[in-house]
């Protein structure tokens, strides 16, 4: 790891307008409790994307911004390089929003109020909110957790939820919240479903910069050109690299009526142009060598982080049983050894109790009712301090 990279440097953040530690946006009322919820990371970005920012900054003109030729090149060759995977430029598409906005889009394209939209449960819940919200049928699939902490999807049960003249399923890949990494012949199968189904799958892979390159993220749509033309791929900057302010996604869209229809409801809501600093900032993140170095320099950073929680709570808190973590900076816990009634009780018992803030599992579905996820991209003495809280509340 390169030297200047201080991954272990306490930035402090509570007066920077940071959503995940402004207190009075929680209800928290509380220095003192420790934000380890939304998934960005308390590391400083890469070097060259803060010179990027600031020498487009110091040009002092911020008028409407397109992206250029080069812009797009960088996003092919990242998924090219990173991934092993080359989409074609015609089936790239742009949401400057975010990837949630695409996803919501896609839906209103392809479904009435009332369909039914499938959704691997436990979700990051926006996933599954923008069913419900929109005023679709929500149909679940549960995956399977294993005594030994594995998550595995229930085909049979998914065949049977897709057959319920479903039209859209949404994946997240890797998953989130438990960091399962979907290996290839998994993917197939779904692929095979939705086929069989004839539902339109929506493949959300924002976390898969944060996949290690031994992990293998698997690109969906690189199945194969059918499977590109029924679904979307959701890619954005903003995960690996830590510029979630900035709002950017990309998008694969092989279908290219849809992609059509896609475009013109862009151009409706006037949201075609991009965040002039969030493509200047992708645009080094995926070009510089050095940030690619970064990257995996923080994918290390967080495995340590990963290993030394395992070993902590094996050790110290064993009322707790952490899901193993394949990708993402996010590790779901199991709490249902320290006998809280519902998740409310839990929540009261990390906020009150251990004075630590993370993302409670009911948010994800009925699944994780008695769960929490934890972000790990923070520095190691701040998950110790963390971890060392947790088993004092248990202890008092």
């Amino acid at each position: 790891m390169k030297a200047d990279r201080n991954f272990d440097e306490i930035i402090d953040r509570r007066n920077s307008c940071s959503y995940k530690w402004y207190k009075e946006e929680h209800g928290l009322g509380d220095d003192d409790i420790i934000p380890v919820w939304t998934a960005d990371m308390d590391f400083r970005c890469a070097e060259p994307i803060v010179r990027a920012v600031v020498e487009r900054a110091q040009h002092g003109l911020f008028g409407y911004a397109l992206r250029d030729q080069a812009h797009k090149d960088c996003l092919i060759n990242w998924q090219t390089k990173r991934y092993g995977t080359t989409p074609k430029e015609e089936w790239m598409a742009y949401a400057p929003p975010g990837v949630l906005f695409a996803v919501n889009l896609v839906v209103e394209i392809l479904t009435q109020k009332g369909d039914n939209i499938a959704v691997l449960m436990p979700n990051y819940d926006p996933l599954y909110e923008v069913v419900t919200k929109s005023e679709r049928n929500l149909v679940e699939s549960e995956l399977l957790i294993g005594e030994d902490g594995s998550v595995t999807i229930d085909f049979e049960d998914l065949d049977k939820k897709l057959s319920q003249n479903v039209k859209i399923l949404i994946l997240s890949n890797p998953h989130n919240p438990s960091g399962r990494v979907w290996k290839r012949e998994e993917l197939q199968s779904i692929a095979d479903l939705a086929a069989k189904h004839n539902v339109f799958v929506i493949s959300d892979e924002i976390h898969s910069d944060l996949v290690a390159k031994d992990k293998h993220h698997i690109t969906y749509y690189s199945l194969g050109e059918d499977v590109a033309k029924n679904s979307m791929s959701c890619y954005s900057a903003n995960k690996g690299f830590n510029l979630g302010g900035f709002q950017t996604s990309t998008l694969v869209i092989g279908d290219q009526n849809l992609k059509a229809e896609f475009n013109k409801k862009l151009s409706i809501a006037q949201t075609t142009t991009d965040n002039l600093f969030g493509a200047i900032a992708t645009k080094a993140a995926y070009t510089d060598p050095e940030c690619e170095a970064w990257l995996d320099d923080v994918i290390e950073y967080i495995d340590g982080n990963k290993e030394y929680l395992y070993k902590y709570v094996a050790d110290n808190i064993p009322q707790l049983k952490v899901i193993p973590s394949e990708g993402t900076y996010l590790a779901w816990v199991d709490c249902r050894g320290l006998g809280c009634k519902d998740g409310k009780e839990l929540e009261d018992f990390f906020m009150n109790k251990a004075k630590v803030e993370p993302c409670m599992g009911y948010e994800f579905g009925k699944q994780g009712e008695l769960y929490v996820r934890l972000n790990l991209a923070c520095p190691k003495s701040t998950l110790e301090k963390v971890l060392n809280r947790i088993k004092e509340a248990i202890g008092r």
